[in-house]
């Protein structure tokens, strides 16, 4: 077993948009180690995915690519105008999932006639419909975080999406910073943009100088992954967009190039929430001590958990405000396994207690001893500033409770949800029975001085998003001057037309503490970058290297590259267990990692703790993954 066979988990959704323009749309891609001629972009899109899922299969042939799920998608509108999602892989079953690396590479591609050219990996039906970028995205987004519940010990998840720039509205790039939210040990899921342009130069991802500003160049730029820097091959820290071209060398190092990130913050105390507001309503019918969510919030000290007791339990209402109180005073670390479930434990004794078990009737004991309480729990802590007001946060989440990130007016981003349609009926939940394990989610990012953070359950939640989609500039800030009678009675006309579940609702509004800049980024702060060294029409610009015509027109600077040649780097030689038409396609990559580098780790610097292995993956999303012990 090689090194890199001991990495951890990983996963790779490619997505490619398959509408009516990426057939008409004739674009002259090139890949870093060969030229591609003029043609459609739907060609140059599977042409990337082929190669990128050949090379792995190649990987995992001699055990380099260590355990790896990958779907390969399509998106597009049918004949009715609804969004399609649907597998690629030649297995003929196109429902969207995630398979391992292993069995993918049992799956019947189909031989190209060139030699040395990759297999058929993506089966293509015709372009044609509307793009539909941003459900696709969403729909990723929950098969990404599904995957990756339990698994903050994985390696980042890594979504490559082939698209033009038409299309990708508000709602895309919504979507695009959620996904960019979901958090490892060892970094954050990592969106790699591979955009195809009528008429551009092949633009690799070291070729941005500068955070381009206009539409939608700018959301892209600021979307995409970072790609951290190599010293061996000259490779800077970049954004992993790229616009008619691509290089294996960026997949490889999205997908394998990972290092523990050992958390040093100090979440206690960091006086975080200046302002917060809490509002709470029982289902319609039901007396207000028939209310089954919980809340608390300490605003000096930056954190704050809701709960939703689930309707199916017995003492639900305990069990969830037990869940919220004592995450403020335990603040347990969430994001691993076993000190979750460690908490978890330790306070199902307390629930027990608290309700008077041994007072119970025997049929409300047998109650408890079969079914228990269950709730969701979502959790929010933020940490001290820096020097320029910027705050890190983190969030977890078990269950379906969500959190709206609000920039001036502007929703930035969700968590663990992002759209109205991926609310079900049954979430993860944390039970206080015995022997059943707690699975949790992990979200981060860095705010800024007054932004908002919205935590609501289920209920709320869902019509947050339906209001948000049907309201353009809806109005974020009215929570925290409407009255709760009011904000009630609102709820019961929507409950009583229909337009909104009737169940317990809890919504809580917390505004980072801080004086907002007096020009705020509607987006969050972009990767850092050099100075430029050329600017577009330069004409001592190398050719090829320029802006698309929206960014060039606007003046964004691109870098010179000095050294073209290391675009494709080569490693020490050595003897992967692979086929000769595999190793012509391949890049010379290093496939172990650096001499300094701990074993399984490319470039790491620290080993994670050890966590115990989820259930396997799911397909769908909320979906109940209570498992025994």
């Amino acid at each position: 077993m090689t090194g890199t066979a001991e990495l951890p988990p990983g996963c790779l959704v490619l997505l490619l948009r398959l509408s009516a323009e990426m057939e008409t749309a004739r674009v002259t891609a090139q890949a870093a180690d060969e030229g591609h001629e003029d043609v459609p972009a739907f060609a140059a899109a599977r042409q990337l995915a082929d190669e990128l899922v050949e090379y792995l299969v190649g990987l995992a042939a001699d055990g380099s690519a260590g355990p790896l799920d990958v779907a390969v998608l399509g998106y597009r509108t049918g004949a009715d105008g609804a969004p399609q999602l649907f597998s690629l892989l030649p297995a003929g079953d196109t429902t969207p999932r995630l398979v391992p690396l292993t069995q993918a590479a049992g799956l019947p591609a189909e031989a190209r006639g060139g030699e040395g050219q990759p297999r058929k990996w993506a089966v293509l039906p015709p372009c044609e419909g509307e793009p539909c970028a941003a459900d696709a995205l969403a729909r990723v987004y929950q098969m990404v975080a599904v995957w990756l519940t339990g698994r903050f010990t994985a390696r980042p998840p890594v979504v490559v999406h082939c698209t033009t720039p038409d299309g990708l509205d508000d709602a895309y790039f919504r979507a695009a910073r959620s996904l960019g939210l979901l958090a490892t040990g060892h970094g954050p899921a990592r969106l790699l943009h591979y955009v195809f342009v009528p008429g551009e130069g092949p633009i690799p991802p070291s070729a941005w100088a500068a955070a381009p500003r206009v539409a939608p160049w700018a959301d892209l730029y600021a979307t995409s992954g970072e790609l951290p820097a190599s010293p061996d091959t000259g490779h800077r820290e970049r954004r992993a967009l790229a616009v008619n071209y691509w290089d294996r060398f960026d997949q490889w190092a999205a997908l394998f190039a990972v290092s523990w990130r050992e958390d040093a913050v100090e979440w206690a105390g960091s006086g975080g929430f200046a302002e917060s507001r809490e509002m709470w309503a029982q289902k319609m019918g039901n007396s207000p001590e028939q209310w089954e969510d919980a809340y608390a919030v300490d605003a000096p000290g930056g954190v704050a958990a809701i709960a939703d007791g689930a309707s199916t339990g017995i003492y639900c209402n305990i069990w969830a405000d037990q869940l919220s109180k004592r995450f403020l005073t335990d603040r347990p670390d969430t994001r691993d396994p076993v000190s979750l479930n460690k908490w978890v434990n330790g306070l199902r004794s307390e629930w027990r207690t608290a309700i008077k078990y041994s007072s119970l009737n025997w049929s409300k004991q047998a109650k408890v001893d079969q079914t228990g309480a269950a709730a969701t729990l979502l959790t929010l802590e933020v940490g001290p500033a820096d020097a320029a007001g910027g705050r890190p946060w983190r969030a977890c989440a078990v269950g379906d409770a969500s959190l709206f990130w609000v920039r001036g007016n502007r929703l930035l981003a969700t968590f663990p949800v992002v759209a109205a349609d991926q609310f079900g009926s049954a979430p993860l939940l944390v039970r206080s029975n015995p022997g059943f394990k707690t699975l949790a989610l992990a979200a981060a990012g860095t705010c800024r001085p007054g932004d908002r953070f919205v935590l609501a359950t289920d209920a709320v939640s869902a019509r947050l998003f339906k209001s948000t989609a049907a309201e353009p500039g809806f109005d974020w800030g009215r929570y925290e001057q409407i009255t709760q009678d009011a904000w009630r009675a609102e709820l019961d006309t929507l409950r009583q037309a229909n337009d909104m579940v009737n169940d317990d609702c809890t919504l809580v509004v917390l505004r980072v503490t801080g004086v907002p800049p007096e020009s705020e980024e509607e987006v969050p702060e972009a990767l850092p970058v050099e100075e430029p060294e050329v600017r577009a029409g330069d004409e001592s610009a190398p050719s090829g290297q320029h802006e698309p015509a929206a960014v060039r027109d606007a003046g964004v600077a691109v870098r010179r590259s000095e050294d073209r040649g290391r675009e494709a780097p080569h490693a020490p030689e050595q003897e992967p267990v692979i086929t000769a038409d595999v190793r012509d396609l391949m890049l010379d990559i290093p496939h172990d990692p650096p001499a300094d580098a701990p074993a399984g780790r490319p470039g790491s610097r620290a080993e994670p703790p050890p966590a115990e292995e989820p259930p396997a993956a799911r397909d769908g999303f909320p979906e109940s993954t209570d498992t025994r012990d």
